[in-house]
């Protein structure tokens, strides 16, 4: 099969790799599990964090995206702009969207790609440069709604490393 651009498989992978590289926090607050009941509201333990599915035992983040060419996808402007919408609240996202956007982008922007392997933080320069040369504007959203912890200038340091 061709590497089609429009095929589900790459945008499964320019969204993980999107959000693996893009920057923004979580892991900070995460709400109780909270189901109702015959007798009312009950809250449950935490389950284990979702960002976990992302991490390595290493400590790292997975591998899985490590073999993408990050600059062929970033040229596919329409594909961007789908993921980037998503994760600035304009447009819908993915199933793995909506868990990237949750879990995985906040924690990156909050560690300054810190669970990233050095393969992983030269693919993050690049997303990060990208957006931010290309399109000011969306990168500002991102900083703004995931930049929680005002970690944008480690972040502007980290893209320019």
């Amino acid at each position: 099969m061709a590497n089609n651009m429009n095929s589900p498989r790459s945008r499964r992978e320019i969204f993980s790799l999107l959000a693996v590289t893009i920057a923004a926090t979580v892991l900070v607050h995460q709400p109780a599990n909270v189901r109702c009941a015959d007798s009312g509201i009950v809250s449950h333990q935490q389950q284990p964090h979702q960002a976990s599915m992302f991490t390595a035992p290493s400590g790292y983040y997975v591998s899985t995206y490590d073999h993408i060419n990050v600059g062929q996808l970033l040229r596919n402007n329409k594909l961007v702009s789908g993921y980037v919408k998503c994760f600035v609240n304009e447009a819908p996202c993915t199933p793995d969207g909506k868990l990237v956007k949750a879990y995985l982008l906040p924690e990156i922007i909050r560690t300054v790609c810190g669970k990233c392997t050095p393969k992983q933080k030269d693919m993050a320069r690049m997303v990060l440069r990208h957006i931010y040369t290309n399109r000011q504007a969306d990168f500002e959203k991102i900083m703004q709604i995931y930049d929680t912890d005002g970690k944008r200038n480690d972040i502007l340091a980290f893209m320019n490393q």
